[in-house]
This record gives structure tokens, C-alpha cells and sequence, in this order.
């Protein structure tokens, strides 16, 4: 019964300790199978496209609305609601890395009216049978 008892212990505590290693946002996937990869506008809304394939392998242009990021004096920030950087940024470009990087990269105005040239990483981006999705 004791043993059964140190056992369920340690079994949680292992569980514990790889749930709190687990990163605060995961890695993106989906330029693994997605390309054309790029900043657009749709109306007033910042989005990012690409053509992802599916399953099935046949490619499927797609479109995700990127949410919450403001331009707070010059520098990108990630909040709530909706985008409204591409409101006072310029030059707003797509960066990939050859991981699972990520960057959204702007000249943005700060409140004296200079251009500061920033960036913000975006997580949690995956291609979910041919579409855009966050998690």
C-alpha cells in the first residue's frame, strides 16, 4: 500500500514538473507546410497569408487576422482586441528564421512623430488542414 502510495507521488510530481517546463507559447509549425507566406491588409484589419497545403496535399490560400498588437511610442506591443498598429506603422513585413521563428517587423511612429523600426515575435501559429490558426 506504501509503495502504491510513493509511486501515485512521484508520478505527479513528474507530471507537475513537465507541465510547468512547458513554454508560455509554443513554437510555429505551419511554415513547415505553408508558403507565399506575407503581410496583407483586408480592409482596415492587419492579416497574415499564405497558401498552406492540406492534408490531403492540394494547396489552400488562407488568411488569419492578427489580433491585439498596438503600436504603444514606436514599439509593437501584444494585448487585447483588435490590431491597430498598421494604423501609424509602415515598411510592416513577415520575417521567417529557418526555425520556428516568427517576426512581425514595422517602422512605427512614436508620440514625437519619429520612425522607430521594431518587432514582435508571433507564437502560436499553426496550419490546421490548410488554414491559418492560432492557438
Amino acid at each position: 500500500m506504501e509503495e502504491r502510495l510513493i509511486t501515485r507521488y512521484l508520478l505527479s510530481a513528474c507530471v507537475l514538473a513537465g507541465i510547468m517546463a512547458a513554454p508560455a507559447f509554443a513554437a510555429n509549425t505551419f511554415q513547415i507546410t505553408c508558403s507565399e507566406i506575407h503581410f496583407a491588409y483586408s480592409g482596415n484589419s492587419a492579416t497574415l497569408q499564405a497558401v498552406c497545403l492540406r492534408a490531403n496535399g492540394t494547396p489552400n490560400a488562407t488568411t488569419l487576422t492578427l489580433q491585439g498588437i498596438s503600436n504603444q511610442n514606436g514599439k509593437l506591443v501584444q494585448g487585447g482586441g483588435a490590431s491597430t498598429f498598421q494604423q501609424s506603422c509602415g515598411n510592416i513585413m513577415i520575417l521567417l528564421d529557418n526555425g520556428p521563428g516568427v517576426t512581425l517587423s514595422a517602422i512605427c511612429r512614436t508620440t514625437s512623430g519619429a520612425g522607430n523600426a521594431t518587432s514582435l515575435s508571433l507564437d502560436n501559429i499553426a496550419n490546421d488542414n490548410g488554414k491559418l490558426v492560432q492557438h
